[in-house]
């Protein structure tokens, strides 16, 4: 007579099979998502660079930001004359930060997928407002004026709070809440180094009401 496996094995097996993937799949997708947010922490580490170079060859003056009164004035993300209501990715071209990255990739957070809206179709990222203090001055500040720890850059969703989201390059801290990557959002420091915040430290430093990284406009005590 010939050998083989019950049906009862058989399902045995099967359903042995089935709880060993139940088990290992979580894993896999968290490995997964620690490795996108070390690629969007990495893209960051780059925009730093190309900042520090801008600074450099500008007398240590930060690009415009994208923002508010002048959102128009070529900055960081894009030149003048681009329609942000209908905004393509090849517009990023136009930016101050382009001629040091000339990587479209870079813009990108891994995790950040479409549809996208207004200049998020450039990029994830977005500048802090602090760098023309809020609005206050007329052109960026210099590098000196920031401590090396401020956060320049964070990787965030955007809130409508002061108008419609992605509708320019950069925003106050309290526009932004985490997205990207679950419960945590990935920033840059002037420093040109990168850090993911935990939701809880976030929220503690957007919140506040004292001068902090996220809160670091020039001049101003309370850093607002």
């Amino acid at each position: 007579m010939r050998k083989g496996f019950t049906l009862i094995e058989l399902l045995v097996v099967i359903a042995i099979i089935a709880l060993l993937i139940g088990l290992t799949l979580p894993g896999l997708k968290g490995a997964r998502a620690a490795a996108r947010q070390t690629g969007c922490l990495s893209d960051m580490r780059q925009m730093g660079v190309a900042l520090t170079l801008y600074v450099n060859d500008h007398r240590d003056s930060l690009p415009y930001p994208n923002w508010g009164p002048v959102a128009q004035v070529k900055g960081w993300l894009y030149g003048p004359g681009v329609d942000t209501s209908k905004v393509a990715a090849e517009d990023r071209q136009t930016g101050s930060l382009w001629p040091y990255l000339e990587d479209g990739g870079v813009y990108r957070c891994p995790s950040h997928l479409g549809p996208y809206e207004g200049t998020a179709n450039m990029t994830s990222f977005i500048m802090n407002g602090a760098v023309v203090g809020y609005g206050r001055l007329p052109a960026p500040a210099r590098v000196f004026q920031f401590d090396a720890a401020a956060v320049i850059l964070w990787d965030g969703n955007e809130q409508p709070e002061f108008g419609p989201p992605y509708n320019d390059g950069a925003s106050f801290p309290r526009e932004i809440v985490p997205g990207h990557h679950g419960k945590s959002v990935t920033c840059l420091r002037l420093d040109a180094s990168s850090q993911a915040f935990t939701e809880t430290e976030f929220f503690e430093k957007r919140n506040a009401t004292t001068r902090n990284a996220f809160w670091c406009a020039p001049g101003r005590a309370d850093g607002r």
